[in-house]
């Protein structure tokens, strides 16, 4: 039986998900983010996959979603939506921490995975935390630089005020530093799963696909699986979430 429990961890609302039998012992930990204006329940999915395969899953409401839905922000709002991918950065070691003290994780396995937004956040882990042991990308960009550029063009900007590119590459510089685009060795050693649809409209499928294929012949790109799908969509197959956990699953 899988297990589906609310908690809070420090300040976090979350969800967990795991198999009856595991719910005491130390197993590989899963975090999944989720995406942009959406909430941990919309992870109920990919979670139950990956707690198939033996994986206590958390998934946490972002900054300014779900529950956490009335938090303040005061800053610029074309810089709302990077906000939150840096909140998640920065709590995502709190959330494995409180795992690990418990005894119901170890730190030389936790993987990081998510979609759309949870996808950027989980390429941004990846250049700031070497402990991470595996990571999957659903719908992300390794590159949050470029992914703001692009979206000056489309319909992300929808509703906001105007603003130009200069403005935008003033707010982006200190992304440089957390781009997996510009850190891809950052990937050694870590078996990722990446998947995105090619005619997806809300992340741009050649950001993606162009870095996997600068990078697929050096050494720490050895354990990239790379998967598309033609002509899909901002929308991910439940197949690929079956996909993602057995691939991050027999990983440990």
């Amino acid at each position: 039986m899988i297990l589906i429990e609310r908690k809070i961890i420090h300040h976090i609302p979350i969800l967990e998900i795991v198999e009856e039998d595991k719910k005491g012992e130390a197993v590989p930990l899963a975090l999944f983010y989720h995406g942009i204006m959406n909430q941990k329940e919309r992870g109920l999915e990919p979670g139950y996959a990956l707690a198939k395969k033996g994986m206590r899953v958390v998934i946490p409401d972002a900054y300014r979603h779900g529950e956490r839905k009335e938090e303040a922000y005061e800053g610029e709002p074309a810089a709302e939506f990077w906000s939150v991918v840096l909140q998640n950065i920065k709590e995502l070691p709190s959330l494995v921490e409180a795992y690990v003290d418990s005894g119901l994780a170890k730190k030389d396995q936790v993987s990081v995975t998510g979609l759309s937004m949870g996808g950027i956040t989980t390429c941004i882990a990846l250049t700031q935390y070497p402990w991470i042991h595996s990571a999957a990308c659903l719908m992300g960009s390794p590159d949050p630089i470029g992914l703001s550029h692009w979206a000056l063009k489309s319909r992300w900007v929808e509703g906001l005020p105007p603003i130009d590119a200069e403005k935008v590459t003033a707010l982006m510089a200190p992304f440089e530093s957390l781009s997996l685009k510009e850190q891809p060795e950052s990937l050694a050693d870590k078996p990722f799963y990446i998947w995105h649809g090619t005619a997806d409209e809300s992340v741009p499928f050649d950001q993606m696909a162009q870095f996997v294929s600068d990078i697929r012949k050096e050494a720490y790109a050895e354990k990239i699986c790379f998967r598309s799908t033609e002509g899909a969509g901002h929308r991910v197959p439940y197949a690929i979430f079956e996909e993602m956990a057995v691939f991050l699953g027999s990983g440990y």
